[in-house]
């Protein structure tokens, strides 16, 4: 195998760039008004925490994405962020469970954690990968410890 290159939506940032649209206007609006009304509450801190939410919002997006897997490869796999792992350092690959009480009660994996010996990790967000059967069957061959923990 050369290359299995992961296949991330672009869902979740258009989402937070139109998200966007509507709350840093609406904040910066809010923030103006309270700032000629003197000083009123109100409206600056409903400003200030449309702003705020947003910049949380984004700085999530982009984690998510900065600690992704870019691609994986016969060396190891490298991270949206270009950082590379090699796999002589690949500790092991722990699932993370969730419950969906929408749908009875059934166990869906919200992010796979493929974990190396310096501590750092690698994330699969099935949410975010269109080729996630062909990932996780990859990822389910690795030589190394396989876990789930519910989160």
């Amino acid at each position: 195998m050369n290359r299995l290159e992961v296949k991330t939506s672009k869902l979740q940032l258009v989402l937070a760039v139109l998200l966007g649209c509507f709350f840093v206007p609406l904040g910066l609006l809010n923030l103006g008004s309270g700032f000629l009304k003197g000083l009123a509450i109100v409206p600056l801190g409903l400003g200030f925490m449309m702003l705020a939410s947003f910049g949380v919002i984004i700085w999530l997006v982009r984690r998510g994405h900065a600690k992704s897997v870019k691609y994986f490869s016969e060396e190891g796999l490298v991270r949206n962020n270009g950082r590379g792992f090699s796999w002589a350092e690949l500790d092991r690959v722990v699932d993370q469970i969730r419950m969906s009480h929408r749908s009875g009660n059934t166990k869906f994996i919200w992010r796979t954690e493929i974990q190396f010996k310096n501590g750092d990790a690698a994330w699969l967000i099935p949410a975010k990968v269109s080729n996630f059967r062909e990932v996780s069957a990859y990822v389910s061959k690795l030589p190394c410890e396989h876990k789930e923990i519910m989160v």
